[in-house]
């Protein structure tokens, strides 16, 4: 995942080309399907400068799929229905950029508050022949600190028929050191994925010795009891929020995954119709979700999107994973 800073003209054509690129790069993508990734990014990109005086474009290639988030802090959107209908326009253009991108996307969906910026995300997967009803699975943005070619941050999961496994990682530090002790982690919570929160976690401990460490924690959404269970070690931050706004941070122990690690354990927590989010320390921890009506139900890459946006402390790496706490 990366991020392309979109301030004036000039960088549209390097948003489209590092766009097509990642669609290239992806299995599946035909010169039809790479050249609808170029038109979204094109026109996104377009719509930051005309209508935000700039923003960032993220790109993600996952799971057969090229994900594009627009993200601004411009005047916002009164009437986002309308602006979605071809022919409206406040730029004195055609007026066809936001619908052009919902019909040539999978999956596409908007979040805008009046004075509040705006964000938009749409989805081209080859695969995927109709556009699904609601997304229910988790989503993430991850992203370098400014200035360095890899994250140290780096996020997993696991979903059955029961429930969904969320795994974060925070490599201590930054850079390469940080982004080799994030990919062992990784890499352990795929071998014990199977297994509950604290024993995923206390495997992951005992894999990365051999690298800086890190923060790291795992929570577990059991669908039929409305339970997560959560299990920490170090400063990833987990919160629960319901559809009423109700919230509850739960707990990780000090220390850090790999080095020092006094205590594993986990925590039950109960859980209604809502979120579960977890982010690294890279994103600060004042955000209120309740500030931004009706994006708890929006897309999880949309919530992901805004809250990096926001409260992204530009001097580390940031992620964001964003998980619904009911099955569909």
């Amino acid at each position: 995942m990366f991020a392309v800073t979109v301030s004036d003209s000039t960088q549209v054509a390097e948003a489209r080309r590092r766009a097509s690129s990642a669609a290239a790069a992806e299995s599946g993508f035909n010169e039809e399907h790479a050249g609808r990734v170029a038109l979204v990014a094109t026109e996104l990109s377009t719509n930051l400068i005309k209508h935000a005086d700039g923003g960032q474009l993220v790109v993600n290639a996952r799971d057969r799929c090229v994900e594009l988030l627009a993200l601004d802090r411009g005047p916002g959107i009164a009437d986002l229905d309308r602006c979605l209908a071809d022919g409206y326009s406040t730029a004195g253009t055609r007026g066809n950029g936001l619908g052009a991108i919902r019909r040539l996307a999978q999956s596409f969906e908007a979040v805008s508050w009046p004075g509040r910026g705006t964000a938009v995300f749409a989805e081209i997967c080859p695969d995927r022949k109709s556009r699904p009803e609601k997304a229910i699975g988790p989503a993430a943005v991850v992203l370098a600190k400014l200035g360095e070619t890899v994250s140290g941050d780096a996020w997993s999961s696991y979903e059955d028929a029961t429930g969904v496994t969320l795994f974060v990682v925070d490599g201590l530090g930054h850079g390469t050191e940080a982004a080799v002790a994030a990919h062992a982690a990784v890499g352990q919570f795929h071998n014990s994925r199977h297994e509950p929160p604290a024993e995923i976690l206390a495997a992951v401990h005992r894999a990365i010795r051999h690298t800086r460490g890190g923060a790291v924690a795992v929570a577990r959404v059991q669908w039929e009891s409305a339970t997560v269970t959560y299990a920490g070690l170090g400063n990833i931050v987990g919160v629960l929020i319901g559809a009423g706004g109700v919230e509850r941070r739960m707990v990780s122990q000090n220390g850090t995954a790999g080095h020092n690690a006094r205590r594993i354990q986990s925590f039950e927590y109960p859980c209604s119709d809502g979120v579960l989010i977890m982010h690294s320390d890279g994103v600060a921890t004042s955000w209120r979700l309740d500030a931004y009506p009706g994006l708890i139900k929006a897309h999880p890459m949309l919530v992901a999107g805004v809250l990096y946006r926001d409260f992204a402390r530009g001097r580390d790496d940031a992620t964001v994973v964003v998980a619904p706490t009911r099955s569909a």
